[in-house]
């Protein structure tokens, strides 16, 4: 039992700490910087999934998506982000993923602002997501993917902007196939400072 209980905690290592470096690397890539004027901003997302490959060939069908995220603004064009993420996924007729299938986990990276023809920021974005693929039926392990959106922030008022996106997020999910899908949404973007 002991040996088991060591085995466990030896893979957990192997995976949480060098998914948490990779989600923290972009945080810590301008650290020296941050003694300088760094603006934070939280974002709020809410939107529909697009199922692709093994997920839409299960018969998976377009759910939910829901974010949250902390970012700080290193540079005017460059922004590093962390936050928290649930996409989920109708399985009605035909569907072999069990009930309520479901992609969960933790997101960081880095944002960059490529175009500016005024208040409306551009923005692509690349980073790493640390997602578990579960459903009703059970969870399997968290694994590490990767996530690619465009969008743009429109303002709104004083600090607050409206976030129109398309992202695509892509990992592996544990039970014999890869949880690949598209994501289309709005959110709220508020400068804390």
């Amino acid at each position: 039992m002991k040996h088991q209980l060591k085995l466990v905690s030896v893979r957990l290592n192997r995976v949480w700490f060098p998914a948490i470096a990779l989600m923290m690397a972009p945080l810590w890539l301008f650290a020296g910087e941050a003694q300088a004027q760094v603006g934070l901003a939280g974002e709020g997302r809410v939107g529909v999934t697009f199922p692709q490959g093994d997920l839409s060939d299960a018969n998976a069908e377009a759910g939910i998506s829901l974010g949250a995220e902390l970012q700080v603004n290193f540079r005017r064009n460059l922004t590093a982000y962390a936050g928290l993420q649930r996409h989920t996924f109708n399985c009605d007729d035909g569907c072999t993923l069990a009930d309520n299938p479901r992609s969960t986990g933790v997101g960081a990276g880095l944002k960059y602002i490529f175009h500016n023809p005024g208040d409306v920021l551009a923005w692509g974005r690349g980073g790493v997501v640390a997602n578990t693929f579960s459903s009703d039926a059970g969870s399997g392990d968290r694994e590490i993917g990767f996530e690619l959106g465009v969008g743009a922030d429109l303002p709104v008022a004083d600090r607050l902007y409206l976030v129109p996106n398309i992202g695509f997020v892509s990992h592996d999910a544990g039970i014999g196939f890869r949880a690949n899908f598209f994501t289309l949404g709005v959110g709220v973007h508020y400068h804390l400072r």
